[in-house]
């Protein structure tokens, strides 16, 4: 028995079942962004003047300056980052060192997808196309495990 089958503490409750809900959204999100970052990659024509352009500015000009699909899937991968904050603080406050750890890790991966996608926009380079979408592969199998780990739990604790 791990202690995720463990009966929660009543003021455990909540939070196993909001880092659930927030495990799914961000999950909902990932493969939403999986699906515009394939488009990306495929479809879009990147506009040459974010060629060699540093990460900042690089997310800026696909924000603004890009196609349509690249702003949306930069500003998307930005919430990500927001679910994942979230999601590793409530992993945090819960004092389950697996969760803990599966939610850094899903983090860290989504901060490595972000870096590697403004890396994309100022290169077109295919190393960073790739590094991105297997870092979200990483974070998406990393939430779906929390999501397998935390049964749905009522408010009663059963």
């Amino acid at each position: 028995m791990t202690s995720i089958d463990r009966r929660p503490a009543p003021g455990n409750v909540r939070g196993l079942n909001g880092l659930r809900a927030n495990s799914l959204s961000v999950v909902v999100i990932l493969l939403i962004e999986f699906g515009l970052g394939i488009s990306v990659n495929l479809f879009a024509k990147l506009p040459a003047s974010d060629h060699g352009k540093a990460m900042l500015p690089a997310f800026g000009g696909a924000v603004t300056g890009g196609p349509v699909v690249l702003g949306l899937h930069a500003i998307l991968g930005t919430f990500l980052l927001a679910g994942g904050i979230a999601a590793f603080v409530r992993a945090i406050l819960i004092r389950r060192p697996l969760l803990t750890g599966l939610t850094s890790v899903a983090l860290l991966s989504i901060v490595v997808a972000w870096i590697s996608g403004t890396r994309f926009v100022g290169s077109t380079d295919n190393g960073a196309s790739l590094s991105m979408a297997l870092a979200a592969v990483v974070s998406i199998l990393c939430y779906v495990l929390i999501l397998f780990l935390v049964a749905k739990v009522g408010e009663e604790g059963q």
